[in-house]
């Protein structure tokens, strides 16, 4: 009895499709195998494809950052503000304190013709000795505000410097260690926050004889770290157990590279927010201070004290004396929102 015939068997190890002799199979296969050794027909480029690239979490941001038009622009006017405040006072010396009786309440944008003769040649151009105004005692308001700017943006920048190193270094022990630790530091936390500012802040005024700018930022950053430390506590108490604190643990790393090497890392997007947030807090606080008579003492000008006189200038009629300074000081704390705001969007991750 004759055999029954064999489907054949497809390289994969299924059966052909009917209507498929072995005879077109074979022609099939032949035909696909010089498809695959056929080689490429000279004068075709095909171009190596490349491999997608990982960009990192932090250049990441960046380029968020930098689509934010809002935040990027008011960074742009924030570092131009600070650029003008560190190197305009370097080259303008003394010039905010020296006084011109001759030219008291002097008006702002008054220009007047003034002979020039650059290369030997002469032309009168406008002029003006001072573009904002004199105060009442002819000093140069220009000067003084730029002044100012260093005063109050030193306060802002440093005091939240004291905030990070203060209340990040309580926070992080707080949170990672628990226990007494935890509850001694949040203890002690309580009481910085039960403090009355203002009256610490004269205490210090009649203890040492007056606020100076190195006073007032250690002050400020004593009493203000509660925020930066609590965020902190909080960020250390969701990642030290961890699988991969659990593992660095298991490796036998010791605590300080845990904390410093895996935790701080990976905690730091809130802080960094916070922290570029409560800079505007700091800097109004200081021109209250300076408004109230608990900053930095006459001549040395900051935005505050330049305001604590509005009323005189309200009754004289000198209301540039107070503009001027309260948009510097409502400029800057718009900007330095709007790119802790950037920064917030930057740095979530729901954004990719």
């Amino acid at each position: 009895m004759a055999n029954p015939p064999v489907d054949p068997v497809l390289p994969g190890g299924g059966r052909p499709r009917p209507g498929i002799g072995g005879e077109r199979y074979e022609k099939a296969v032949a035909a696909e195998q010089e498809l695959r050794t056929q080689s490429i027909p000279e004068g075709i480029d095909v171009p190596d494809l490349p491999e997608e690239a990982e960009i990192g979490f932090w250049r990441l941001a960046l380029l968020r950052f930098v689509r934010h038009r809002v935040a990027a622009f008011a960074f742009i006017v924030l570092a131009l503000i600070g650029l003008t405040a560190i190197v305009v006072p370097l080259l303008q010396g003394d010039l905010y304190r020296l006084q011109d009786y001759r030219h008291g309440y002097g008006a702002p944008l008054q220009f007047h013709p003034r002979q020039v003769a650059p290369l030997g040649i002469s032309f009168t151009m406008p002029w003006t000795d001072h573009l904002l105004g004199t105060d009442d005692l002819g000093r140069d308001e220009l000067a003084r505000l730029i002044r100012g700017a260093r005063v109050s943006l030193s306060v802002g920048f440093l005091a939240m410097l004291g905030y990070l190193i203060i209340g990040g270094t309580f926070g992080a022990l707080a949170g990672y260690y628990g226990g007494i630790v935890d509850n001694l530091l949040m203890r002690f936390t309580d009481m910085i926050i039960a403090m009355p500012f203002i009256l610490v802040v004269v205490a210090v005024t009649a203890a040492f004889g007056g606020v100076s700018l190195d006073k007032l930022i250690l002050v400020i950053a004593f009493l203000g770290w509660a925020q930066i430390g609590r965020l902190m506590r909080s960020q250390f108490l969701v990642l030290r157990d961890s699988e991969f604190a659990q593992a660095a643990r298991a490796l036998g790393a010791s605590d300080w590279r845990i904390i410093t090497r895996h935790i701080l890392p990976n905690s730091l997007t809130p802080i960094i927010v916070s922290a570029t947030l409560g800079v505007s807090g700091i800097v109004l606080l200081e021109s209250a201070l300076g408004f109230l008579g608990y900053s930095v003492a006459p001549p040395e000008p900051s935005w505050g004290n330049m305001l604590g006189e509005f009323e005189a200038h309200i009754l004289k009629d000198t209301l540039y004396l107070v503009f001027f300074p309260a948009l510097a000081l409502v400029v800057t704390a718009l900007c330095i929102n709007l790119v802790g705001d950037g920064i917030r969007d930057a740095l979530d991750p729901r954004q990719r």
